[in-house]
């Protein structure tokens, strides 16, 4: 007779591989998806991406775990870009091209915008949520979005943030009208430092309720956006840290940085403790470039500009992907992608497909998550406003592979310096065309249009076809274009008022 032992034994055996058959047949989890998004991160934010002043071993944890992708592009500003990564399309397409468009009733061109409300004069301004209603709301409620289509395909969709399309913040009854099934309340967008640790209590508590199901969370801070209203120890520390160095950035803006890669350290550090990091994708990036008035600054180093620019300090952001089993710790990736890859790159991933019916300018990035290519293509950046501050007109960009076309089709201005000041700015109503190399030039500081003007005629028709096929809208002649003061802006004029009359209090 058998010993129970063996029988046991004999059993486990047999059965073993039946078990493992199972496991094999058994449908494996789809991966949860964690975006963490900055706002206004300049590209030297990061010490991975070349901050000198501050370490930040969080952020650059998933860039060393995952890939860096070198040349990441958006839109110029943060509600276009938001917009864009929600619909997987090019501004120019989607139509949300500025956050609160100015009124320039002088300027050379008018803008694409919708009449001002009655009552409201040429030359005045109508606040801003009037003005914000002056272009379309790509991303409406019930309609198709990166969050609904993630929702659709079975994932618990939460966002503990700044929304930003077109309202900075959404509430918890709002939000579940644009898919997502939990939203941060009482946000404050006058408080970003203090609302990363809101934000991040709810992420971390979302990721704990919903560890047994896929998740979509979505994290887009309100830091490291201006103001800078952090805690005084926190100023005089980095005041302290920085004597005696003559190449800085602000103390305010340093502290929000260290604050916010302490905040990502903690997602990190719940995805590691609820064992979900092997099958969680954690993207990081920031929504545009920072804002930097000065040709070079130290922030967006080496790039030209910031925030507000076509020039790679205003589109050119850090992004970070990492996916233990995808992606191939320590990968860099200098292949030109934009915030419209990531629709159709995450519902790949999720095993969605994207509606056939909404037309996509991004691709899924995939094929680079194991150093494949993608064929050659143009990203599409166009901002067909006036942002005198930051020193743009009306401008376009086209990328393609190691070239850049920056094309300000009616009019330009001139940057005496190196800084852009209204006492360093000379308006010229004239088109301009700038053709960068990327490869060799990536802080374009030589324009190549006179030498490869074939290759600017390429660009620019790529660019003209693809406004055409988009819908994109342009400007227009301007009837009461005034030559002697052309960058009047009532928003500008608006606001220089509130803070003056605040002031007299």
């Amino acid at each position: 007779m058998k010993s129970p032992i063996t029988f046991t034994l004999l059993a486990t055996l047999l059965l073993a591989p039946l078990a493992a058959l199972h496991a094999a047949d058994a449908p494996k989890q789809k991966p949860n998806i964690v975006f963490i998004l900055v706002d206004d991160m300049p590209y030297a934010g990061p010490s991975v991406t070349g901050n000198k002043l501050l370490q930040t071993p969080h952020m650059d944890r998933i860039a060393k775990e995952g890939m860096l992708f070198s040349r990441a592009y958006t839109e110029p500003v943060c509600g276009p870009s938001r917009a864009t990564l929600m619909t997987g399309q090019f501004a120019g397409r989607h139509g949300r091209t500025d956050n609160v468009p100015g009124v320039h009733p002088y300027a050379l061109m008018q803008e694409p915008l919708a009449p001002l409300p009655d009552g409201v004069p040429a030359d005045g301004f109508a606040g801003e949520s009037a003005a914000g209603a002056r272009l379309p709301d790509p991303v409406q409620p019930g309609g198709y979005s990166l969050v609904q289509a993630l929702k659709a395909g079975g994932y618990r969709t939460g966002i503990t943030g700044k929304w930003h399309l077109p309202q900075q913040h959404l509430t918890p009854k709002l939000a579940r009208q644009y898919g997502f099934d939990f939203c941060t309340d009482k946000p404050d967008r006058s408080q970003p430092y203090r609302d990363t640790k809101h934000f991040t209590d709810d992420a971390v508590q979302f990721i704990r309720d919903n560890r047994e199901q896929s998740f979509f969370l979505y994290v887009p801070y309100v830091a490291v956006h201006g103001g800078h209203v952090v805690p005084p120890e926190d100023q005089a520390r980095w005041k302290e840290r920085l004597k005696g160095k003559t190449d800085i950035m602000a103390p305010e803006m340093l502290a929000s940085l260290e604050f916010v890669d302490l905040s990502v350290g903690r997602i990190l550090d719940v995805l590691d403790e609820l064992k979900l990091a092997d099958n969680t994708m954690v993207i990081f990036a920031s929504d545009n470039g920072g804002v930097g008035k000065n040709l070079y600054s130290m922030e967006n180093a080496p790039f030209r500009l910031g925030k507000g620019t076509l020039y790679e300090g205003g589109v050119r952001v850090p992004l970070f992907i990492r996916w233990p089993g995808q992606i191939q710790p320590g990968s860099r990736c200098d292949v030109p992608v934009h915030f419209a890859d990531m629709l159709p790159t995450l519902c790949d991933a999720a095993g969605v497909k994207p509606d056939p019916a909404h037309q996509l300018d991004g691709t899924n990035l995939r094929p680079l998550f194991t150093g494949g290519t993608l064929p050659e293509r143009t990203l599409f950046v166009t901002y067909p406003h006036y942002l005198t501050d930051h020193g743009t007109t009306p401008v376009r960009a086209a990328i393609q592979s190691r070239h850049k076309l920056v094309w300000h089709p009616y009019d330009h201005l001139e940057i005496t310096g190196d800084r852009v000041t209204e006492h360093t700015i000379r308006y010229v109503p004239k088109p301009r065309v700038e053709l960068f190399d990327m490869k060799s030039d990536p802080g374009e500081h030589e324009n190549l249009a006179a030498k490869h003007p074939e290759k600017v005629n390429e660009l620019k028709s790529l660019m003209e076809a693809w406004m055409k096929q988009a819908g994109a809208k342009d400007l227009t002649p301007n009837p009461a274009y005034d030559g002697s003061r052309p960058l009047f802006n009532t928003r500008d004029e608006a606001l220089k008022k509130e803070r003056e009359g605040k002031a007299k209090k």
